[in-house]
């Protein structure tokens, strides 16, 4: 079993810790999807009992992240071709709203941000480090839905930050599909700074159209090696 990331001292809440841990785990593919997640091995290297990691299990069945199979034990869950369908559509249609929302609202300072966001996403790809493509993705994204306000937006989104997390850390994998996002990113900016709203946002939902075909396709490819062109990133504790 891959050996966990110690988040912090373990604190008197160790269910919340064993919690935080296994779940960092699981979003950073740290433990891979489909593989049995075994609660002596996770005492034992967490240090602690196993009622701490069982309760931390049962929290993490609830979130959708783990899967119980009676008398065999805890399997965290796989991102199946119906997931990754439904969550693209999903961004497909909020996302590409939000986007047009924001072309009224969006400043000079933030398309001077979002600029220097892809600035240095081109540059970290260049430079192999797509530790910190992923975190100029999530911020380019973050500003466009900030841009929006609308809270009950902002909530459906945040009941998909983990579906969304894992999916970002496996697109990783696709060369093609980083180049391409940084192209799609290019052309939303652009309409952005026409402030053509309607343009805008009909580039967000093909972006995210087009990056769930091209996931979809990398995933069934059957000759790919499992880590061919991935990264190890950070845990989410480094992404705050």
């Amino acid at each position: 079993m891959t050996e966990l990331r110690n988040r912090a001292q373990k604190p008197a809440a160790l269910a919340d810790w064993a919690y935080a841990t296994i779940k960092e785990a699981i979003l950073n593919l740290d433990l891979p999807m489909g593989s049995q997640v075994k609660v002596e091995e996770l005492a034992e290297q967490m240090g602690v009992s196993r009622t701490p990691i069982r309760e931390a299990l049962l929290s993490l069945e609830k979130d959708g992240l783990v899967r119980a199979e009676p008398r065999v034990g805890f399997f965290v869950t796989d991102i199946t071709p119906s997931d990754l369908e439904e969550l693209f559509e999903i961004r497909q249609l909020l996302e590409g709203y939000a986007v047009k929302r924001a072309a009224s609202r969006i400043t000079d300072a933030d398309l001077a941000r979002l600029a220097r966001l892809l600035k240095r996403g081109e540059t970290a790809v260049k430079e192999g480090d797509l530790d910190q493509y992923l975190q100029v993705d999530i911020d380019f994204h973050t500003t466009l839905m900030e841009r929006a306000p609308n809270r009950h937006l902002s909530a459906i989104m945040g009941t998909l930050q983990d579906l969304t997390y894992r999916e970002r850390i496996l697109s990783l994998r696709s060369p093609d599909n980083v180049q391409q996002t940084l192209v799609e990113h290019r052309r939303i900016l652009d309409a952005l700074s026409a402030r053509d709203g309607e343009l805008a946002g009909q580039m967000m939902a093909e972006h995210m159209a087009r990056a769930g075909r091209r996931l979809s396709r990398f995933l069934e490819l059957p000759s790919r090696p499992p880590d061919e062109g991935s990264v190890d990133p950070k845990p989410l504790s480094h992404l705050d």
